[in-house]
């Protein structure tokens, strides 16, 4: 098998959560894991495509866009005015 792999517990501590949050995330569907017997593994390719936001169609999911927005803005901006373009924009669709 090419590429590393982690197991739940490495997982949970790189990403600073619970290693039962990163299991419910597998058994939900969300985070592809690989079970060798009774162990889970999570490759670092599946890691990666994790932590991308989402992708509905050929334009990303408004609430993605939103947190990507909110974590561009600096500190002391009003976000007002951004926050209402995001909502048109979402109106649209």
């Amino acid at each position: 098998m090419p590429g590393a792999v982690y197991t739940p517990k490495e997982v949970a501590e790189m990403l600073k959560v619970n290693e039962r949050t990163v299991r419910r995330w597998i058994r939900a569907g969300r985070l592809p894991a690989v079970r060798f017997g009774r162990q889970l593994r999570i490759s670092a390719e599946a890691l990666q495509k994790f932590g991308q936001p989402p992708v509905i169609g050929n334009r990303m999911d408004w609430l993605a866009k939103c947190r990507r927005a909110r974590g561009a803005m600096p500190l002391s901006a009003d976000s007002g005015e951004l926050l209402q373009e995001i909502r048109l924009e979402r109106a649209k669709h």
